[in-house]
């Protein structure tokens, strides 16, 4: 009997703590964290495996939250891309954060270069073509938003998602 007392106060405790978000109110949140921070953080996996994380200025996305970044084509975070795409964005303000799961990809391309530059990236690339367009295609969002009353799940934490 005791058993059954405690699950019915576990599923009560989770149903009056659980937290559901539109897909869109999440989306927007996430835009407005994003827009309001001037950088992120990249993290990508180092050749031994490590986690390897950097300040980017990024192309701030659309509603696709497509991120475009610029880099030194022969940087050690293009080498570590080239062995696993896997990585992550993270975006902070005063009232929570964002975090972008995604593949990322290197665009050599001049049309995206010419799309997607930012005139803060050419003081450290006066050549253009001396320059490597990266884009991240999300895969998952993470957003926490304390003005928007988007929380963390109380019990675990786990914070709210969407997957793209």
């Amino acid at each position: 009997m005791k058993s059954v007392y405690f699950l019915f106060f576990f599923y009560y405790l989770q149903f009056s703590f659980a937290q559901s978000y539109s897909e869109s109110s999440l989306k927007r949140a996430a835009l407005e964290i994003i827009n309001n921070s001037k950088l992120c953080v990249l993290s990508t996996i180092s050749i031994d495996g490590k986690i390897s994380s950097r300040l980017m200025d990024p192309h701030i996305p659309g509603s696709d939250f497509v991120v475009y970044l610029v880099t030194n084509p022969i940087s050690r975070k293009v080498s570590e891309i080239s062995k696993n795409r896997n990585a992550t964005l993270l975006f902070q303000n005063q009232n929570g954060y964002v975090s972008i799961e995604g593949e990322i990809s290197l665009v050599p391309e001049t049309n995206i270069k010419d799309d997607y530059w930012k005139k803060e990236w050419t003081p450290f690339y006066n050549d253009r073509n001396r320059a490597l367009i990266l884009k991240v295609n999300p895969i998952t969002i993470e957003v926490i938003d304390l003005d928007k009353n988007i929380e963390g799940n109380p019990t675990n934490w786990s914070t709210p998602k969407i997957k793209f």
